[in-house]
């Protein structure tokens, strides 16, 4: 657009030296500035949409879900053995990283056994919820689920011939392809029982002055470490964080922009861990504890502990906004290796990380954690200063 004016303007006073009359030249200027407005008025609008295509919700493309090989069996796939302890003091960070998004949901040996646990739970704990806000929100999560594992393990999740059912080939089970004129528990029920992960809904809602925060309107949440799921609805973040000790000072602030940035097809990764000396894995209650209950805790004796009912947890949280609602949705699964395994798998000097890692909580995220029941037996067992009250290694199966 710069150079048009110039070289129009030049035009006209080539047409002027050559001795056109002037009435020509009157037509011919307003020929020109026609010209020069229309030229102006297309690369402007050009120039528009090009910054439109190349801004930040134009950055993320609809990823592409590859299939898993052929020859990929389900029962055979270990589960991922995540340990994001780090050495030395605990910091409180979001920890984020890119996810690819064909590790956005496992299929792993653990399928049908806690396929089965995650029944029962639906049926006993009811830990699930969608406020009337979030049912377009909870649909549209139900299409991308499903959508994604009929695409990323086609010879498990199989589209009818006629589209409208999935058949999950390892339960046998069928199932509505489109949730439209399903109701919200349905919904609630069929994620919750073909697939091993969490999930939690969240819309904005700025008419509540609780910071411009996120809110969580719908959720799955069968296997909670250390609150109950059912308290936590309709809840902002900073409300649902409310009882972490730092939450306010370190994370608030991050947590709230991080939220606002997320892009449709872009897919964010974050994993934290704990050790639990119960052998739940629905565990709303005895993960946790107040100022005033730390205070009366006292340690565990390594001795008096199984520790093939001892867990090291992890929970890998995957982060994206659905394209259509912009809702946020997080998809959480928790994984856990008994004690006794984990002493098994780790080197001499990740055993060294991870007793430097129980070390490095401290303060009152100590006491939130209850490290002072479970720390010292821990680091015990996991230098074989300990092998517990049984040291015979036994497979745990959970039942709730």
């Amino acid at each position: 657009m710069e150079h048009c004016k110039p070289q129009a303007f030049k035009f006209i006073l080539k047409v002027g030296y050559y001795g056109y009359s002037s009435e020509m030249q009157l037509g011919l200027l307003a020929v020109t500035l026609l010209l020069v407005v229309g030229l102006s008025g297309h690369y402007f609008y050009t120039g528009r949409k090009t910054k439109q295509k190349t801004g930040p919700k134009a950055k993320f493309q609809s990823p592409v879900i590859t299939p898993v090989s052929a020859d990929f069996k389900w029962e055979e796939t270990e589960p991922y053995p995540y340990r994001p302890f780090k050495k030395g003091p605990y910091n409180m960070t979001l920890a984020l990283k890119k996810l690819d998004p064909n590790d956005l949901i496992a299929l792993e040996n653990t399928y049908l056994e806690r396929i089965a646990l995650r029944e029962k739970l639906f049926d006993q704990t009811e830990f699930y919820a969608c406020d009337d806000s979030a049912v377009d929100a909870l649909k549209e999560m139900y299409r991308f689920i499903f959508g994604f594992m009929v695409k990323r393990y086609p010879q498990y999740f199989e589209l009818t011939e006629r589209g409208t059912s999935i058949h999950n080939r390892i339960t046998q089970k069928f199932f509505p392809s489109d949730p439209a004129d399903m109701k919200k528990e349905e919904i609630l029920r069929l994620i919750a029982t073909n697939i091993e992960e969490d999930m939690l809904i969240m819309l904005k809602n700025p008419s509540t002055g609780q910071f411009d925060e996120y809110i969580l309107r719908s959720f799955i949440t069968l296997m909670p470490a250390g609150f109950n799921p059912m308290t936590k609805l309709n809840k902002s973040l900073t409300a649902i964080h409310g009882p972490v000790p730092g939450y306010l000072q370190k994370l608030q602030i991050s947590m709230n922009k991080f939220f606002s940035r997320v892009q449709p097809h872009e897919f964010i990764v974050r994993q934290n861990w704990s050790l639990q000396t119960h052998p739940n894995l629905c565990a709303p209650k005895g993960s946790h504890a107040t100022k005033e209950e730390a205070e009366k805790l006292h340690p565990l004796f390594p001795n008096d502990l199984d520790f093939n009912k001892c867990f090291f947890r992890v929970e890998k949280q995957c982060v994206t906004r659905l394209p259509e609602t912009g809702a946020i949705i997080m998809i959480i699964r928790t994984y856990t290796t008994s004690l006794m395994d984990l002493r098994a798998d780790l080197s001499e000097e990740q055993k060294g990380i991870m007793c430097s890692a129980i070390d490095g909580i401290s303060g009152d995220l100590a006491l939130y954690k209850r490290r002072a029941i479970w720390g010292d037996a821990a680091k015990s067992f996991i230098r074989g200063e300990s092998n517990g009250s049984q040291p015979i290694p036994r497979k745990h199966v959970f039942v709730h």
